[in-house]
């Protein structure tokens, strides 16, 4: 049995039937009167009902809930979204900038990398990317925005600001390698096979505290995203690759240098070396925080005092 309409639903379906005809009269278009007329016929005159399971445009923002939650959720996974993805980019252009200063400058002077270098390298970078990704937003809508687009101010000075540290930091490195190597070394052809030397070993380990500094440094936990520690695979990624570069640097472990065809540096040189990698995150933390600090990101407007009706009646 069909069931009787109520008043209300008797009064939705008439102001349908109106609006559809005046559609039908105001429309030039004569195929598309008949469309109308058409939709009208199926519909015997009352207002389309859709069920469940019908397809519609807005699909991706409909929710069971009965309040406004699902509108915050949406807001901070697109928060979160946003700054990983700026984020990515900074790490993108400091670690390219710092590559091309490795493969194209000092590439003249005879430097290259290894093939086992080049894979630990890339396995260490990749999982660390993979990690980054997995940042969860936080469970609390922030008052304070995100930057909105990677053309600001902050994000470009920050970048040049990094860049400038992490430059000196290697050219200080290879300039004191190239100082220890032995007087009759002849600096090799850009096109001879790769012959591991102190200029190369020192530069592949720069190079490695630059990415770890970098990561560390520009990874944008809170107010928006988990914190480096509360992403458990981004902080034991990062432990390890900071293991990984003080068990090389020192050489403690000559067999595993050995592999990964490293030469051991001189004992006044080495302790020089890590006091100057050191200095190169925190001076790119520096940098960072004190970018931040001049350009901060925007906050959203403050809710404003509402008067209560006994004042109103007064006035």
């Amino acid at each position: 049995q069909r069931r009787k309409p109520s008043g209300s639903q008797t009064g939705a379906s008439t102001s349908w039937e109106e609006r559809m005809r005046e559609q039908m009269r105001q429309h030039p278009n004569e195929k598309v009167r008949e469309m109308l007329e058409q939709m009208e016929a199926e519909g015997d005159g009352q207002a389309p009902m859709v069920k469940l399971g019908d397809a519609s445009m807005a699909a991706p923002f409909t929710a069971r809930a009965a309040s406004v939650e699902p509108v915050s959720s949406i807001i901070r996974q697109g928060r979160c979204t946003l700054v990983t993805t700026l984020q990515m980019f900074k790490i993108l252009g400091l670690n390219c900038l710092s590559n091309a200063y490795v493969l194209s400058v000092l590439y003249l002077d005879g430097v290259k990398l290894g093939d086992t270098q080049a894979t630990v390298s890339g396995m260490l970078s990749a999982a660390l990317f993979l990690f980054l990704s997995h940042a969860k937003p936080l469970d609390r809508l922030s008052a304070q925005r995100p930057y909105p687009n990677v053309f600001s101010p902050y994000l470009l000075l920050s970048i040049l600001g990094q860049f400038a540290v992490h430059l000196t930091f290697l050219i200080l490195s290879v300039r004191g390698a190239l100082s220890h190597l032995p007087p009759d070394w002849k600096k090799p052809e850009p096109d001879t096979d790769f012959s591991p030397n102190i200029v190369n070993t020192v530069s592949y380990m720069a190079n490695m505290m630059i990415q770890i500094s970098t990561f560390a440094v520009n990874y944008v936990g809170h107010p928006f995203n988990t914190s480096i520690r509360e992403n458990k695979g981004m902080w034991y990624s990062l432990m390890a690759s900071v293991i990984f570069f003080v068990t090389i640097a020192s050489d403690n472990m000559r067999e595993f240098n050995t592999y990964l065809e490293l030469v051991p540096l001189p004992e006044t040189f080495r302790d020089r070396f890590l006091l100057m990698a050191f200095a190169d995150f925190v001076f790119s933390y520096g940098v960072e925080h004190a970018m931040r600090f001049l350009f901060p990101a925007p906050h959203g407007p403050r809710a404003r005092p509402v008067r209560s009706e006994k004042k109103d009646k007064n006035l």
